[in-house]
């Protein structure tokens, strides 16, 4: 009733596993990844509590082929199928025979792609090509993984959730400088097109790095970047916007605040308040726009 990608990224040694079915909210019930041990999914017939077996597993020192293979002997596993990759790499699956059709799975180096209830047995291959020819870093490549077995049907029943989940090479080396943040983590419980709303989310959740790394740095090239990737995203608009225009780039930040006060009127109060408690010298300019009878209508 599911397909799913695992991964280990060869460059930067992150571990990543990314799922889409046709059931409600299938991230919690499938993938699971822990910096610098592995990543793992388990679906069709498969427990819950195995996504936390075979990571105590790949912690306590086997590898991914040793790990699936203790799993196998539960009872159960006839009818299920569930996959890791550990930290060097090394990629292991088992679908069970019992597993309903069209259900199989592929392996080609740190990657691995399974599924069950599928439209045809072309989709876990497809997933294995895309994910080998699409550029950029680990969750990208597994969402068009996931983006290529949608192409060749998916899950027959239809699609309803996916799952993206991406963690660091060793515990605390992850992207925003908290140890407790995964690089990636993100959920599409319940859409018609949960593969491109995950995308989205995706393009989304990179520039909100930015948007956290401004707020470390006070650096506001973070904040155009944040815009360049999703430049219609609120939170960056408004974000970029009032922090542009108090650090006196009024010119540069108009536009952006207009924007998110036309997608979001609420900004207008957040933007009132943040200039009514910036000692900034060009808070009073930035109250004054907002009290122009045009903002948001641009």
């Amino acid at each position: 009733m599911t397909y799913s990608i695992v991964a280990r990224d060869e460059e930067t040694g992150c571990l990543g596993v990314a799922v889409q079915s046709g059931v409600l909210a299938v991230g919690p019930r499938v993938a699971a990844a822990l910096p610098g041990v592995g990543a793992v999914a388990v679906q069709a017939g498969s427990e819950l509590t195995w996504r936390t077996m075979l990571l105590d597993l790949l912690a306590s020192g086997l590898g991914a082929t040793e790990a699936v293979a203790a799993l196998t002997t539960v009872p159960g596993a006839a009818e299920s199928q569930f996959a890791a990759v550990d930290a060097t790499g090394a990629t292991a699956v088992h679908t069970g025979p019992d597993c309903l059709a069209h259900a199989g799975h592929a392996r080609a180096g740190a990657v691995s792609a399974q599924g069950n209830t599928l439209a045809s047995e072309r989709v876990w291959p497809a997933m294995i090509d895309a994910y080998a020819a699409a550029d950029g870093p680990l969750a990208e490549r597994l969402v068009a993984a996931l983006a290529a077995a949608e192409s060749e049907g998916g899950d027959v029943r239809g699609p309803q959730s996916a799952a993206l989940l991406v963690v660091g090479p060793v515990p605390g080396s992850q992207a925003t400088g908290y140890p407790d943040d995964p690089v990636v983590d993100l959920r599409v419980d319940d859409s018609r097109t949960p593969v491109a709303d995950l995308a989205r989310l995706l393009t989304t959740a990179r520039a909100h790095r930015h948007l956290i790394r401004a707020g470390m740095t006070g650096e506001l090239d973070e904040l155009r970047r944040a815009v360049a990737i999703a430049p219609e995203d609120p939170a960056a608009l408004r974000a970029a916007g009032i922090r542009l225009w108090l650090g006196g780039h009024a010119g540069e930040a108009e536009p952006l605040l207009a924007r998110a006060i036309a997608v979001e009127p609420a900004v207008r109060r957040w933007a009132e308040v943040s200039a009514a408690a910036s000692d900034s010298p060009h808070a009073a300019t930035l109250l004054a726009w907002l009290d122009h009878p045009r903002v948001g209508t641009t």
